[in-house]
């Protein structure tokens, strides 16, 4: 959980709701005060892959080829 505690007390000026947003769905609150918040839903993709042994007990791990998180 994220705590926005900067955002508490202010009064929203608009709140826009963009489907498709530069990065996928986006929300953009603009206070009276001058400033906006933006919340953006991101979907990443990784792929996670291991070669393993198992010979009974605990696998051991003999190459993992686990590639990074890819963003759409």
């Amino acid at each position: 959980m994220i705590e926005c505690k900067e955002l508490v007390g202010k009064v929203i000026r608009l709140c826009t709701l963009f489907e498709e947003g530069t990065y996928g769905p986006e929300i953009q609150m603009e206070f009276t005060d001058g400033t906006t918040f933006n919340v953006c839903l991101k979907n990443d993709i990784s792929i996670e892959a291991k070669c393993m042994r198992d010979d009974g007990g605990q696998p051991q791990v003999l190459k993992d080829f686990t590639s990074p998180t890819l963003s759409r």
